[in-house]
């Protein structure tokens, strides 16, 4: 590069409307550090933080090796276009302020700094110094700002933070000179810069800290994003669409909305975050938008996850609902709040380390109050260990009708704080996990068999013989029936009542819930009706009868007694043996019916009553 002697002529003239602009500006930015003072009074060193490897090439030992390193890898840049020449001029400025836009703000102040001094002065490498008193060396002053640089604690003397943020004012000032001659300008020609080119003179002036065409600009890429959104929405809606015709899983509306909302309001950060930078905004203006832009993209991407969450349990609850086990009906909820705690975790320290805050002295913290923070929490840490022994013990699942002290109902949720319960009137009971860790749990749904007790009453004047049929009949009626267990049932005479013979019926069932016992309880208690009716028995109920009994004068006794079964009367049998047969011949007549097959299925209650052909 061609060298000149170190000269350094006073700035251009300050115009009234340029000094109005400035004090403006000023004002916006007036929480940046140094932006407001004028005073040439050396920077403090910039806070030390996290080092950041210097890239191969890179020598920021003096000023003077800093500028050197600079125009170097601009030089390199403009001929190759390579990342690493990009990086290696990031690293000759002072970014640690925004460490998150570093990439955005630090390539904005390369472009400006080398714009300035193609336009304002020869830099003379040999008459910077190698040896610099103190961490800070002015290189210029001018009305719009200066060029400085400031060693850090590591010893790196790179182009100081007010240097940064002066830079953009610096080049607005040499806008439309003609680079110096001998010097050939690295810096290439921007989107903004051929839009500037061939705008009217209106549009460049400025308007309340922007140049009119940035406003308009800044519309356009706004309404541009807003475009994009809506088409992300309408695509993701599609191949949703397509997805669940293919997987045919039966998701919600409600999920698949929820999921397209932030899917399209990240687009909408992306295309915003890609084309800020090609207004060429003024420092503090592209600073403050890039904050808002991130912010945005941060949190529009957490709450896609979040949403994403949803959406992938839906379709496992609509899996884990066509097998047969339901413990993964009570794994899909518990894992779906887990990872939507880990979702909001991870998405907090994204969004915070976006915004530059310092994670590390926040975690940090974090475990330094941690034992404060557990005092605090300790129902809530009980109840997420209760949620743990609930998964690995499995004392119900989802759909058990279980009975935990006072609470009886069914269990429709497993959280990581709290179980719920349906009662049977409705109502839905929330039980901290750490309860179940110390209660007793009755699970009533985990029953293989039901039991069926109760006692079928007579009336006293019923023969033996006819009451010994019955049993048998209602003994081959549980043999025959396709849910009733047949190796243990229990039917017999029990005890002379007040004003019947009860006959105990003690047995089993299997159901698989509470509505399919009850319909094959209904359907044995019928068989046994009919039963009684085909046996000519009279069922008793409390009352009271006194019975006159008169005989005529040389009347013959009454005959035997009989029975009337359907529309025959059968005579009474005259042995145990002959009435075991007629109860199981009459019990053998009612299984005509094609319910009575083994292979019925449980209850449907869309269709309760409905009963598959054999």
């Amino acid at each position: 590069m061609p060298r000149a002697c170190l000269r350094r002529p006073a700035g251009p003239p300050a115009r009234p409307a340029r000094a109005a602009f400035l004090a403006v500006l000023v004002a916006f930015a007036a929480s940046a550090p140094g932006l407001a003072d004028q005073q040439p009074e050396p920077q403090p060193p910039a806070a030390a933080g996290a080092p950041i490897a210097l890239p191969e090439g890179v020598d920021l030992s003096s000023p003077r090796a800093t500028f050197a390193t600079y125009f170097d890898a601009m030089a390199a840049w403009n001929r190759t276009r390579a990342a690493r020449e990009k990086e290696r001029a990031l690293a000759c400025f002072d970014l640690s302020e925004a460490p998150s836009l570093r990439e955005e703000l630090g390539w904005k102040a390369a472009r400006n700094l080398k714009f300035f001094l193609d336009r304002v002065q020869v830099v003379d490498l040999d008459a910077l110094p190698e040896q610099v008193d103190g961490d800070y060396y002015l290189y210029g002053r001018w009305d719009q700002g200066e060029i400085s640089l400031t060693r850090s604690p590591e010893g790196l003397w790179r182009f100081s933070r007010r240097t940064v943020e002066d830079l953009d004012r610096l080049a607005a000032s040499v806008v439309g000179r003609p680079v110096l001659e001998g010097i050939a300008s690295t810096v290439p020609r921007t989107l903004a810069d051929v839009i500037r080119a061939r705008l009217a003179p209106s549009l460049l002036e400025r308007s309340f800290l922007l140049e009119n065409w940035q406003w308009f600009g800044l519309l356009l890429i706004a309404l541009l994003g807003a475009v994009v959104e809506r088409v992300v929405r309408a695509l993701v809606l599609a191949w949703l669409r397509r997805l669940l015709d293919v997987s045919k899983a039966p998701l919600k509306g409600e999920a698949i909305d929820g999921f397209r909302r932030p899917l399209g309001l990240l687009a909408m950060a992306i295309v915003w975050s890609l084309t800020l930078g090609l207004l060429d905004l003024p420092f503090a203006a592209y600073k403050v938008l890039l904050v808002a832009v991130r912010v945005v993209l941060g949190a529009s991407a957490v709450w896609a996850l979040y949403k994403l969450v949803d959406v992938l349990a839906e379709y496992f609850a609509s899996k884990a609902a066509k097998t047969q086990t339901r413990m993964d009906d009570l794994l899909v909820p518990l894992f779906r709040r887990a990872l939507k705690v880990a979702v909001v975790a991870f998405g907090v320290l994204f969004v915070a380390q976006n915004l530059d805050v310092d994670v590390t002295s926040l975690l940090a913290g974090i475990s330094i109050g941690g034992v404060a923070f557990a005092l605090a929490a300790k129902d809530t840490v009980e109840n997420l260990f209760g949620s743990v022994t609930v998964l690995i013990d499995r004392p119900f699942q989802i759909g058990d009708w279980v009975q935990i002290g006072d609470i009886d109902g069914t269990v429709v949720e497993v959280g990581l704080r709290s179980t719920r319960i349906r009662t049977f009137y409705n109502s839905l009971i929330t039980v901290p996990n750490s309860t179940l860790v110390k209660a007793t749990v009755d699970n009533l749904g985990a029953r293989e068999y039901r039991r069926i007790k109760c006692m079928i009453s007579v009336q006293y004047d019923t023969p033996a013989e006819k009451i010994e049929a019955f049993c048998e009949g209602i003994r081959e009626l549980i043999r025959r029936h396709p849910y009733t267990r047949k190796d243990y049932y229990m039917v017999y005479l029990n005890q002379f009542a007040a004003s019947s013979l009860d006959i105990l019926l003690y047995c089993f069932v299997r159901t698989p819930d509470w509505p399919t016992e009850l319909r094959e309880r209904h359907r044995l208690f019928l068989d046994i009706v009919r039963l009684a009716h085909r046996l000519g028995i009279d069922f008793a109920f409390p009352t009271q009868t006194l019975h006159v009994a008169t005989v005529p004068p040389g009347a013959a006794p009454a005959g035997p007694h009989v029975v009337e079964t359907g529309t025959m009367r059968i005579p009474a049998p005259p042995d145990a043996e002959q009435a075991v047969q007629l109860g199981r011949r009459e019990a053998d007549a009612l299984f005509s019916s094609a319910w009575k097959s083994p292979d019925q299925p449980p209850v449907d209650m869309n269709d309760p009553d409905r009963i598959p052909p054999v």
